[in-house]
């Protein structure tokens, strides 16, 4: 039997083994305590950081579109402050953010946010948000609890995001909208390439050969093909809404007055005296005739009545124009023609009659007729920039 001096000298021999262990390992456990509390917070901040830059981001970009010229950046760019300094982060409210505007290109992105001479194709306005806790912004850097003990100093945490505007509103998301509750929309012909959706307030019908939909064919009633080679990306009939055309005519108008391009009766212009300031023809009959060259300017043209289009090669560069029947209708007649832009007759028709025929923007009517082959329209590629409209959606893309 092991006498009890021994066990208590034992004892007493293991409690200062104990000690030294627990000294040496001291600074395992509070290495151990700083990734468990300090990382915790960093996370958090860092959560708190993204969703004021995420929503500041959101709320720029649809201020973009706001009352003024389009894309109207200082709006977007007070709106984002506005919004980030709503939101709070580390228990404190937000003061700073670095807020930037630009142009994020859907089919390259890795253009980043950026500021082209003139937009392009797929070049859409965007707002980029930064929020960060650091010497410079918000009261920073972020102060840590257990991790200056081990010489870790403060941390600076930030946080970003860029929100982009992903459609120019209501019928125009369209590559094809017809308006009309009472007549279908038509396309028939052969060889059609529609990159896009189209819809119909009643329904759609398909006849034809060689024709490809990218997007959906959307109806408030039914879908129709018939015919061979027909591709939609999807089919939604018994669609529930009933999408209205917005009237923009009151601010064209005045804008026109403003830029002394208002006239009376009837005008026939050539692409090249197509400017950025708007040109209206108003009274009776209010026509405007297009005959051929380019143009290269951004804006619109409306008329009270009919406008015709004739001739070819209408598209120049990254200019747009909208062509605006306010009352009447449009038509384009011939062959071998492109058009950057948006066809809108809210309440009448378009006509398109013809082979070898692109649109690179919209065509929105309250119905809609195209009869031919080769005919191309290119709603994917081409934001609308020839109306001032107000976002459908936006859209966070970093």
């Amino acid at each position: 039997m092991v006498p009890s001096r021994h066990i208590i000298k034992l004892l007493h021999g293991q409690r200062g083994s104990a000690a030294i262990l627990f000294v040496l390992c001291l600074p395992v456990l509070l290495a151990f305590a700083a990734l468990a509390v300090d990382l915790a917070r960093l996370n958090l901040t860092k959560v708190e950081l993204q969703n004021a830059a995420d929503a500041a981001a959101l709320g720029g970009a649809r201020s973009l579109t706001d009352t003024g010229s389009y894309p109207n950046w200082s709006v977007a760019e007070a709106t984002a402050l506005d919004v980030a300094q709503h939101n709070f982060a580390n228990a404190a409210r937000i003061q700073d953010a670095t807020i930037e505007t630009g142009y994020w290109n859907i089919n390259n992105p890795s253009l980043g946010l950026y500021h082209p001479g003139t937009p392009g194709t797929g070049d859409v306005p965007a707002v980029r948000v930064t929020v960060a806790l650091s010497s410079t912004q918000n009261n920073g850097p972020l102060p840590l609890f257990f991790a200056p003990i081990l010489g870790i100093a403060p941390r600076n945490v930030q946080a970003s995001a860029i929100a982009m505007i992903t459609g120019a509103g209501g019928p125009f998301d369209y590559a094809i909208f017809s308006g009309s509750t009472s007549n279908n929309l038509s396309i028939n012909g052969s060889t059609y390439n529609i990159e896009g959706s189209v819809h119909a307030n009643k329904n759609v019908t398909i006849n034809g050969s060689s024709i490809t939909i990218t997007g959906a064919a959307e109806a408030r009633g039914t879908v129709t093909t018939n015919g061979s080679n027909i591709h939609i990306g999807s089919r939604l009939p018994n669609d529930a809404r009933d999408i209205p055309m917005p009237d923009q005519s009151a601010s064209i108008a005045a804008a026109a007055a403003a830029a002394h391009q208002t006239y009376t009766g009837s005008k026939t212009i050539n692409g090249s005296s197509i400017t950025s300031d708007p040109i209206y023809v108003q009274g009776s009959p209010g026509t405007i005739t297009v005959n051929g060259s380019s143009f290269t300017a951004t804006g619109a043209v409306m008329a009270d009545g009919n406008i015709y289009i004739n001739g070819s090669g209408m598209a120049s560069g990254n200019s747009q124009v909208c062509f605006y029947s306010k009352n009447g209708n449009i038509y384009i007649n011939g062959s071998s023609y492109a058009l950057n832009g948006v066809l809108y007759a809210p309440n009448g028709s378009i006509y398109i009659n013809g082979s070898s025929i692109t649109v690179n923007g919209s065509i929105v009517g309250k119905q809609v007729n195209i009869n031919g082959s080769s005919f191309t329209v290119d709603r994917t590629d081409y934001p609308i920039t020839s109306l001032s409209l107000p976002a459908s959606n936006v859209q966070l893309v970093e």
